[in-house]
């Protein structure tokens, strides 16, 4: 603790005599930054381990201490051309005081480009991120591993002043490293029709295709996505997006499912510094054990600059969890974070959060609570 600690000092005294610049130029369009962040964490639930043990094996409840140390890099290029984009790598550090098993270094690598002449947007990204950590749907008693590869390309065209077509394709792999959870492949492939009645307001019609496979023994399943929306400027302080229909998942084996669908994302600008977002899904899914399940989600959060150099905000989530099939059961997941932002310089910040996580249930085994308190401080230069 004492090391992390003279670590963070270090870092501020760099920030206070570093300039707001990249660490290699090239050229006009092309800037490379190198990134960093040393955090340490107080998590009294790392496992997300139900209140009463599973079986005399289970190791229930445990706390620890967590630093994080992440290294990397970024490079923007095309900052005032049509195609524009960055890439990005980080390894992320992770080291346990107590629960020394359950250390390890993973990696992150990214890249993204956008196209976009006013009448014709593209834009293409991939990731492949390497993930330690258990979830409200994939729990277990360690430390759930995976590695995730996303993918997604796609483009929109105006064909007209008031109209236009979108459509892209996306593709995830979810790859589990730990028996006892399955694999997915996910490939899905929205398409969207806009109507400009104004011209900062479209009404939409679309359709979304899906297919889920998964590894081992895991029932896959085939969605359908109907639905009509909006998008833009409803008022002056609402934009967003949203989307309602139907949705039907055709299973590969056993009933199929039907369910309203909602895909929905607002943002309220209360003030000139301060931000109200919110929003609603509800859609199907896949847990980390194979179990189809449905999941609808409320989320609502704010983003406030309080002073010149601080920031400050807040989210909360609640996800209700119908798992469907065989073991069939309900969750309800609650999610609530407080976190604030201090500028020190513009190659320098320092964040601190404090996360609440509870899940309760039909079944017993499937219920917890947890708290994380982090601070970190990140540098870019």
């Amino acid at each position: 603790m004492r090391k992390a600690i003279r670590s963070l000092t270090i870092l501020a005294v760099l920030g206070s005599v570093a300039q707001a610049a990249p660490f290699l130029a090239m050229g006009d369009s092309a800037e490379v930054f190198l990134t960093g962040t040393l955090g340490v964490r107080s998590d009294d639930n790392i496992y997300l381990a139900s209140r009463t043990k599973s079986s005399p094996t289970d190791p229930g409840r445990r706390s620890d201490y967590i630093a994080d140390i992440v290294p990397g890099f970024e490079l923007l290029y095309g900052q005032n051309a049509l195609t524009k984009g960055r890439a990005y790598y980080y390894e992320t550090i992770t080291r346990y005081f107590d629960t020394n098993p359950e250390n390890t270094t993973l990696s992150t690598v990214g890249f993204e480009s956008n196209y976009d002449d006013q009448k014709t947007k593209m834009n293409f990204n991939a990731s492949y991120v390497q993930l330690a950590q258990n979830t409200v749907d994939a729990r277990a008693g360690f430390l759930v591993r995976r590695d995730v590869f996303h993918v997604e390309g796609g483009s929109e065209i105006s064909v007209t002043d008031k109209t236009s077509v979108a459509g892209s394709v996306v593709y995830e792999n979810i790859d589990y490293k730990r028996s006892g959870f399955e694999s997915s492949k996910i490939a899905s492939v929205p398409l969207k029709y806009y109507y400009y009645v104004l011209p900062k307001l479209a009404l939409s019609g679309g359709f979304t295709y899906s297919d889920t496979q998964l590894s081992g023994g895991g029932i896959g399943s085939k969605d359908y996505f109907y639905n009509v929306g909006a998008r833009g400027e409803f008022t002056p302080k609402l934009t967003g997006t949203f989307s309602i229909g139907y949705t039907k998942r055709n299973m590969d084996a056993g009933p199929n499912q039907n369910t309203m669908g909602v895909d929905s994302s607002l943002a309220f600008a209360v003030d000139e510094k301060t931000s109200l977002n919110f929003g609603v899904t509800n859609a199907y899914g896949v847990s980390g054990s194979g179990q189809n399940e449905r999941n609808l989600t409320w989320n609502v959060g704010f983003q406030s600059k309080v002073a010149e150099d601080w920031s400050a905000g807040s989210t909360l989530s609640y996800r209700t969890i119908n798992y469907l099939g065989a073991g069939q059961h309900t969750d309800n997941y609650f999610e609530g974070s407080l976190n604030a932002k201090y500028t020190y310089s513009k190659m320098v910040n320092f964040t601190a959060s404090v996360t609440y996580r509870n899940n309760s249930s039909s079944l017993v085994s499937s219920t917890f609570d947890n708290k994380v308190f982090a601070i970190a401080a990140n540098i870019r230069y």
